[in-house]
């Protein structure tokens, strides 16, 4: 059912899942970027890039809904679509049953 998702999609979907809220900036740890730590500007650029992409498709396909702050976006988060919690709980059956 998880057809057609990065690892890093599915990854997402999963926290959103556990957490029901996550801010974007700690998805960010995906990628290996820690919250208010220094980082590189062009290792932060382009995880920043990654987790874009990633959150764009899955708002695509209706899995997550994207809640701005239209002052601040650093504290954009994301929660899940009813759609979404389904394929979330679908990644879950899938990795029991091939692991």
């Amino acid at each position: 059912m998880a057809r057609g998702l990065s690892l890093v999609q599915k990854q997402i979907l999963m926290v959103a899942l556990r957490e029901r809220f996550v801010l974007c900036r700690d998805l960010l740890r995906l990628w290996g970027v820690q919250p208010g730590a220094a980082i590189e500007k062009r290792k932060y650029g382009a995880a920043h890039s990654s987790i874009s992409r990633c959150l764009s498709r899955l708002w695509l396909r209706n899995l997550i809904e994207l809640w701005q702050d239209k002052i601040n976006h650093y504290r954009t988060g994301v929660s899940l679509t009813d759609e979404g919690k389904i394929m979330a709980e679908s990644i879950i059956i899938d990795e029991k049953e091939s692991g």
